[in-house]
């Protein structure tokens, strides 16, 4: 699937970050200076631009704590835990489910074992499960979607696992939905299969704003579908990987309203021995310039504050992390 450039996106999250202006306390003596880095994605992802935010914070006053940070290009959730546990990086971006599979020595990480020593610093934002039908489709609601064809997103992603989960949750078996694979279209992307009607409706698991939602928007008429109802209610009961969140109105052309649904979350993870005063003060710098960085993007407004230290987080709360959210009050 073709990537789609996030050039403005990456600009003004980056910029708002560079122009925070925000004080941050002194968490740690100069004695103590220590260089980290973050395993984020690509730059046509959103990981790669929202490390870049966390450590344009954090460099603004390295005078004052000691750390410097760097971002590091990664290939995924999976990749960048991969680097963590080999000691190639401070912290690393991945999906919720991912670090549960980390945790457990399931999935990709079967060979690898058990990884104990994964800890969790904070939730960044919703990866929102994404609907996008063509309005001329009748498509309005999850329901409609029984008996047509669906690109649910790639087999094995978490995205594809939770549409999954959604089905099972409708009571739906597997003739109920067309499972449309990637192979199977001509196009160049599922944005432009589905303005081409070579599929009824695609599932993406993003944060937003998301290029391909975009590029679909602009390319036909299309509309986002809710996920909601009892059936996500209970998703989100049974299961802390999960998060409610909601599409701003007017994201995307031709769809004003909020666009209501579920998502897993991005976190941003570290190891057992991170020193405790390096995660707490790059945790205190993320969380003071929050302002600044929701004023950039929309996308990181799909948490609450209270949410961030607590939905999601699959692997241990870090020492760090959890004195700063406990100075805070939020937990």
């Amino acid at each position: 699937m073709r990537l789609v450039s996030i050039t403005g996106l990456r600009r003004a999250v980056i910029g708002a970050a560079v122009s925070a202006g925000l004080a941050l306390a002194a968490a740690m003596s100069p004695a103590a200076a220590e260089e980290v880095s973050i395993a984020s994605g690509t730059t046509g992802g959103l990981y790669h631009p929202a490390a870049g935010a966390i450590c344009k914070l954090v460099n603004e006053h390295t005078a004052e704590h000691g750390i410097t940070c760097t971002v590091a290009f990664g290939n995924g959730s999976v990749a960048n835990i991969q680097s963590l546990r080999a000691g190639e990086t401070t912290f690393a971006m991945a999906q919720s489910d991912t670090g549960r599979e980390a945790m457990l020595g399931t999935g990709p990480f079967v060979e690898a074992g058990p990884y104990d020593a994964l800890r969790s610093v904070m939730s960044l934002f919703v990866e929102q499960v994404t609907i996008v039908t063509r309005r001329d489709k009748d498509i309005r609601s999850f329901a409609d979607l029984k008996g047509k064809r669906v690109y649910p997103s790639s087999p094995g992603s978490g995205g594809y696992l939770l549409m999954q989960a959604l089905f099972e949750a409708e009571g739906w078996g597997p003739d109920d939905i067309i499972e449309i694979a990637e192979d199977d279209l001509t196009a160049p992307d599922i944005a432009q299969s589905l303005c081409d009607n070579e599929v009824d409706a695609f599932s993406v698991t993003v944060g937003h704003p998301s290029p391909l939602v975009k590029e679909a928007a602009e390319t036909c008429d299309v509309v986002l579908i809710p996920v909601a109802g009892p059936a996500v209610d209970a998703l989100i009961a049974g299961d802390a990987l999960y998060a409610r969140s909601a599409i701003p109105g007017g994201m995307y052309r031709g769809n004003p309203q909020d666009i209501p649904g579920l998502g897993l979350v991005a976190t941003l993870v570290t190891t057992a021995d991170a020193d405790a005063d390096v995660v707490y003060a790059l945790t205190k710098a993320y969380f003071e310039g929050m302002d600044r960085l929701r004023e950039a993007s929309p996308l990181f407004s799909s948490l609450t504050v209270e949410q961030m230290a607590r939905d999601g987080l699959s692997a241990p709360l870090h020492e760090g992390a959890a004195r700063f959210f406990a100075e805070a009050g939020l937990r």
